[in-house]
């Protein structure tokens, strides 16, 4: 399949970019690709053939639709804290709160935007941002929960004279937010001890089939950098189980589209160079299988449906041996999950490498980048036909080799 659709669907993409509609109905219409990026610190958006630049900033990061394609919520500034939205069908942008921008994440039914700062958990909605509709205080961490009726949310531990106090975790239903008394305690982790060192949380994610919640349980800054634990919670709070360790990559940990699988890249040590395997895990039988042969470390992966993964791998290097002295760049791999076949998508290069695989709609895209230069490429679900779609977006931020391709390119109806 053609992709790049022209005739009807290019005409209905150059209506859309002239008018200023919401770009989600160039998705929902033709079928064509939808993404926000950054490019020279402005933000873009581009549907099909047609791009935009919607804010010229300076320092845009980390671009993030809302559920229906008619916003969009980033960071604007070198330190990343402001938070803003904007409306695509007018291409108006409003602050929302100087600092906002740590923590924050769209409702996934309606135009309500949640942030956290110091602490402090409030939201918005995105045609009022100056109007604070709730907060709750003492809040580690959160996500919406998937109905959009409230939040599922982390408590902050304290350090006190016998050591941390334990984390708990909450249902919060979104009209008794700044209410404690009418939390939901949902399950309270382990008190940190040398077995389970925990301090904090990520932000948590839904398995397809409502059941478990996983997340990563966080100890302090400095050992969070090498290894966090890999946990999961039943959504009623019964189970719960310590999966594995891995460093804090939040995109590195994600559910099948299907069922209980939870896929994520395994492995301590803060260098993606090294000890990085991709694992998938039925979270209800416990029962695994890694992927990731020898001599090679695992990276960015997206599902393509229940039975097979793509990935980027590189060759493994010795820890302590860090780009980008000496860089060695990632390939793209498909994986057939139950026989464990595994196909090249991309050739190894010298001179490049394929980062952040992302299953669209009949398509597969990646970012393609070097050390000074990234464009964002797109072929059909096979990764076969590939062509630059994106032109020079921004270099993401490297973390001893951690990249962060969501800090500058969204794409709208990722699955």
């Amino acid at each position: 399949m053609h992709f790049l659709r022209m005739g009807i669907a290019v005409l209905m993409a150059f209506t859309l970019m002239a008018g200023g509609a919401d770009y989600s109905g160039a998705a929902r219409g033709t079928g064509q690709p939808v993404a926000a990026f950054v490019r020279d610190g402005g933000l873009w958006v581009k549907a099909g053939e047609k791009e935009k630049l919607l804010d010229k900033g300076p320092a845009i990061r980390n671009p993030s639709w809302s559920f229906n394609g008619k916003w969009l919520a980033y960071t604007k500034g070198a330190d990343e804290k402001e938070l803003w939205v904007l409306e695509l069908r007018t291409a108006r942008a409003a602050l929302v709160h100087a600092e906002g921008g740590e923590r924050f994440q769209w409702s996934p039914y309606d135009e309500k935007l949640a942030y956290l700062i110091n602490g402090q958990l409030q939201y918005v909605d995105a045609k009022q941002p100056g109007t604070l509709l709730g907060k709750a205080e003492g809040i580690g961490n959160f996500s919406w929960l998937p109905s959009g009726k409230g939040f599922f949310a982390s408590s902050r531990s304290e350090l006190l004279p016998d050591g941390w106090t334990p984390i708990t975790l909450y249902e919060i239903p979104l009209m008794a937010l700044g209410q404690p008394a009418e939390y939901v305690t949902v399950h309270v982790l382990p008190k940190p001890s040398d077995d389970f060192f925990a301090v904090g949380t990520s932000a948590f994610k839904w398995s397809a089939d409502g059941r478990w919640i996983a997340f990563l349980a966080t100890p302090t800054a400095s050992l969070s950098a090498d290894s966090n634990t890999l946990c999961a919670v039943s959504a009623d709070g019964v189970l719960f189980r310590t999966l594995d360790e891995m460093v804090r990559h939040e995109e590195w940990f994600e559910w099948s589209p299907t069922g209980d699988q939870l896929a994520y890249i395994a492995g301590i040590g803060r260098e993606a160079t090294s000890n990085k395997q991709l694992k998938v895990i039925a979270v209800s039988s416990e029962r695994s299988a890694a992927y990731t042969p020898k001599g090679f470390v695992d990276g960015d992966f997206t599902w393509q449906g229940p039975a097979h993964i793509v990935v980027s791998r590189a060759k493994e290097k010795k820890a302590g041996v860090m780009e980008p002295a000496s860089p060695v760049y990632p390939h793209l791999v498909s994986i057939e999950l139950a026989s464990g076949k595994q196909k090249q998508l991309t050739r190894p290069s010298k001179k490049q490498g394929q980062y952040d695989p992302a299953r669209l709609k009949d398509a597969l895209s990646w970012v393609n980048a070097d050390q000074t230069e990234a464009n964002v490429m797109l072929a059909d679900d096979r990764g076969r036909r590939a062509v630059v779609w994106i032109k020079q977006i921004d270099i993401a931020s490297s973390y001893y080799g951690q990249w962060g391709w969501p800090e500058v390119v969204s794409y709208y109806g990722r699955h």
